[in-house]
This record gives C-alpha cells, structure tokens and sequence, in this order.
C-alpha cells in the first residue's frame, strides 16, 4: 500500500501520455490484462451502468468478461475519455472514438505492447533508448521494477487482504477453474460477490490515492479500533 500511496506523484512526473498514467489505475482497481485493455472499445464499457464487457477475443482464455466498475475506475475511464471519446473523420467531422486507448497514427487501438514500454523506459537502469523518455527512473519503487501484469497481480492481493475470498477473486481474474468437477457441478456465478469485491477494491485505492490519505487512514484505523 505504500507504493500505491508513491504512485500518483510519480506518474504526475514522469512525462507519460495522460491516457497511460489513467490506465495504471484502471487496471489497478480491474484486475484486467494489460492486453484486455489496451484493446478494449468504447462500444464496450457502459460508464452509465459502471459495466466494462471484455470480449472472448481479446481475453486470453477466450472467455467474455464483465466488469463491475467501482466509482474509483469509472472516473479514471471518464478521465481517458475526455481524449479518445471523439476524433475527427477523414471529412473533418468529429465523430464518437472507438478505442478506449487510441493510436496516434492509426485509426485502431495501442499496440499491446505500448503501456509496458512506457512503464519499462521509465524504470531503466541503462541509458535512455534512442527516441524514447530521459525520464528513465520516473517510476521507480522501493520494491523494485514493476510491470502492467503485476498491477493485476497487487489487485488481487489487496482483495484478499480485504477479506474477499480466493473463490470470488479468481473469478475477477477471469481464471478458468482448473477443477473440472467443480466446474460440472458448482455452477454459482459469483456476480454479486464479484461486483462487492471490485467495489471494496475501488473504495481502498480511493483511499490510499487521496492528498490526505496518511489522515484518512489513521481516521479508519481509529474507527476499527
């Protein structure tokens, strides 16, 4: 939690697209793939009903997706919004966007790849690469080199240490359960319980992402006591 708490001055600094720096978080409080996301549309997520439907074809164990979105992600995908919810047509009209993470010099998504190199080039122990950021320890931690895929991975840790149970939380990361009897025969779909936990994993990164979090946290603790 006290990286979480570093990271907001960090990507403030580090010279990243400001669509980058808000899909950190989304992916943060989502649990999601940083491939899912970087080719997710806009067509898809349904900010009005704080739904976001990753198709079978961009999940990789070609399974659909849904995402409840807590406030905390909704406000990081408006945020996104205000960039790529529109672009100008080849007749100089502005029309709806269609990716949520747009290219610069397409009319398709980011490469997969790009929000790991923006992350990495900002973590080298190297000299800057030819036409890339100088910015090369912007986002250093204490714990050392950290990539997309271990957001996901932190985002899990923290439901757990929130109370939600193993079941509910490989759910939200859309794992296929390896059990094939259990598979058969527990058919329970875990939406509700889903749904609480990405909400309880919003409301957490909300907290540990405010300019007064060190008040906030000891005003809980104290609640708690």
């Amino acid at each position: 939690e006290a990286e979480i708490r570093a990271l907001p001055a960090l990507i403030a600094k580090a010279g990243m697209y400001l669509t980058s720096g808000h899909a950190i978080w989304i992916m943060l409080a989502t649990c999601c793939r940083v491939g899912e996301l970087s080719q997710a549309a806009w067509a898809d997520v349904d900010l009005d009903a704080k739904q976001w439907r990753i198709p079978a074809e961009n999940a990789k164990n070609a399974k659909e997706h849904v995402i409840d979105l807590s406030d905390f992600a909704v406000r990081h995908f408006e945020a996104i919004k205000t960039v790529t919810g529109t672009r100008i047509n080849d007749q100089g009209e502005t029309v709806p966007g269609e990716w949520v993470l747009a290219a610069k010099h397409n009319d398709g998504p980011v490469c997969v790849k790009s929000l790991a190199k923006q992350i990495g080039d900002r973590q080298r122990e190297a000299a800057p690469m030819k036409n890339r950021t100088p910015l090369i320890d912007a986002l250093k931690l204490p714990g050392g080199k950290w990539t997309p895929h271990d957001l996901r991975r932190t985002g899990a840790t923290l439901m757990g240490a929130l109370g939600v149970q193993s079941e509910v939380i490989e759910r939200c990361l859309n794992h296929k359960e390896q059990n094939t009897l259990k598979r058969i025969y527990q058919r329970h779909d875990y939406r509700v319980e889903m749904r609480a936990a990405w909400h309880l994993l919003g409301d957490r990164l909300d907290l540990l992402t405010r300019e007064d979090a060190d008040k906030a946290l000891a005003l809980l603790a104290d609640s708690l006591s």
